[in-house]
Parts: structure tokens; C-alpha cells; sequence
């Protein structure tokens, strides 16, 4: 199974999905990554970050400053122009969810999605209505210009744009970004575990570590793999990013989810 991640990590490894291996590329993958499952019952493959995205030219039109901060989407100059996805239902959505849950503590993290609702944040199913729909830097050219993505999100506005821009049209709240590991592993009572371990071995091979950037539009979990020229010169990746760990997550999604719920949907 490849696409487990690290905000599901650590159910998948207390429930035993997996069959511990080691990879022979492991030394090759990113120490960060391969540090999150010190028994190597699944191996990091690929790596990104959950952002909020912004229309550039909107903004610019409108004179809308780029928030510098997730706070700053509660001030008033900020009003209904955001659209998220819905973390019981949408990945990113769980993301930036957890983004605002690192940012803001335990205690806080309530009262900041209170002020977001009051400020007229829009609660969507998932990615693709978020972005193609309401995001109004996508073909779809909603009325938000502001949608959680990803890093990511503008190299693959300016690569399958026609005409190719000589700039992304599209920016990333660096400060909003949530780091997300998927990770590969051998289902536990496999009858093939040696084909499964190869498989693996394949999946973080530099040969394929090297086609993920352009065809998933994620960073390669292998240290030595070129990352390609749009993603250097387009995307964003933060040196920081906000993080939860993997047993904090396990621990308190359910809470965290139904609270959120409560909160914002209600």
C-alpha cells in the first residue's frame, strides 16, 4: 500500500497494517522522514505541503495585500474571501486543520476557526471544489482568491498552462504550510513479501524518485533525486513548516474533528 500518511501514520502502525522492512535505499531517503518510523514498517516515498494558494493577479487588481500570517485571514480586509476543505472528509482539508492546531495550541486553535467563521470562510466536500470551483485562480475562476492546496499548486498552473506564463500565476502563504510524508508498506500476510519489498525498493529508486515532481506534483523522499526547474523556480517549499506529531494526531483527531465540527459546520 502506497499513500499513507503521516496524519494516519500511527493508527497504521498500532493497528499492525504493516509488515516491517527495511529498504536497501533507506540510507538514500530523507533522515526527517525515515526518523517517523524507526521500526521501518513503512517507507517514506514522497513528501509536500499543505498551503493556503492565492490568486496573484486578483489581488493585485483588488490591492489586497499577501497575508503574512493565519491570523491575518480573521481581519476584515480578509472577508469571504476564503475557501477550505472539510477535515472529516478531505486530506488537505485535515491538514490545515492540523496547520491551525500547531499554530495556534491546544487551547487556541477553538477560538481562530470562531473568528474564521465569523470572517466568512467557506467549508467545501473537497480539493477539487475548492480549487476548480470556487479557488478563483483556477480555470474554474471562482469568487475566492484564496484556497488551501498545496506548495506545489503553482508549478502545475504554469506547466499545463497554454500559453506557458513566465510566472505562476498563483502564490503560497508560506506561514500557513503543513507538512505531509506518504509513505509505502508491505500489507501484513502478504504471500508475496519478497516481490512487495522490490516494489518498494522501486518506489524510492532514484529512476522514480525523479518522476514523481511532474507527474504527482510532490517532492522526491530521496535526497539525491533532481528536483525539476519548474519546482525550483515556482514552488514553495518552507524551511519550517508547521508539524503535529504522528501519536498526537492519532490521539486527538476524533476530538479535534468533532470539535472543529461543532464549531464551523453546526
Amino acid at each position: 500500500m502506497w499513500g499513507v500518511d503521516n496524519t494516519l501514520l500511527a493508527r497504521a502502525l498500532d493497528s499492525e497494517v504493516f509488515e516491517p522492512y527495511t529498504s536497501s535505499q533507506l540510507a538514500n531517503l530523507s533522515a526527517a522522514a525515515t526518523a517517523l518510523v524507526p521500526g521501518h514498517e513503512v517507507t517514506p516515498v514522497d513528501e509536500g505541503d499543505v498551503c493556503i494558494n492565492d490568486d496573484i493577479g486578483w489581488l493585485k487588481d483588488k490591492g489586497v495585500a499577501v497575508p503574512t500570517s493565519l491570523a491575518d485571514f480573521t481581519k476584515p480586509e480578509y472577508k469571504d474571501l476564503l475557501v477550505v476543505e472539510n477535515p472529516a472528509t478531505s486530506s488537505p482539508g485535515l491538514a490545515f486543520l492540523l496547520a491551525t492546531i500547531a499554530e495556534f495550541g491546544a487551547d487556541g486553535w477553538q477560538q481562530y476557526w470562531k473568528d474564521l467563521r465569523a470572517n466568512g470562510v467557506s467549508v467545501v466536500d473537497g480539493w477539487d471544489q475548492a480549487y476548480y470551483e470556487d479557488f478563483s485562480g483556477s480555470t474554474g475562476k471562482g469568487p475566492r482568491p484564496f484556497v488551501v492546496s498545496y506548495g506545489t499548486s503553482p508549478p502545475a498552473e504554469v506547466i499545463f498552462a497554454d500559453p506557458r506564463p513566465d510566472t505562476a500565476p498563483t502564490g503560497v502563504v508560506a506561514s500557513s504550510c503543513f507538512h505531509q510524508v506518504e509513505f509505502a508498506g508491505i500489507l501484513r500476510g502478504t504471500k508475496s513479501p519478497h516481490a512487495a519489498g522490490q516494489l518498494i525498493d522501486y518506489l524510492v529508486s532514484k529512476q522514480f524518485q525523479e518522476v514523481l515532481p511532474l507527474t504527482l506534483f510532490v517532492y522526491p523522499a530521496r535526497t539525491d533525486a533532481t528536483v525539476p526547474p519548474e519546482f525550483q523556480d515556482y514552488a514553495v517549499r518552507p524551511a519550517a513548516p508547521l508539524s503535529v506529531s504522528p501519536a498526537d494526531i492519532e490521539a486527538n483527531s476524533k476530538a479535534w474533528i468533532d470539535t472543529w465540527t461543532d464549531i464551523v459546520v453546526r
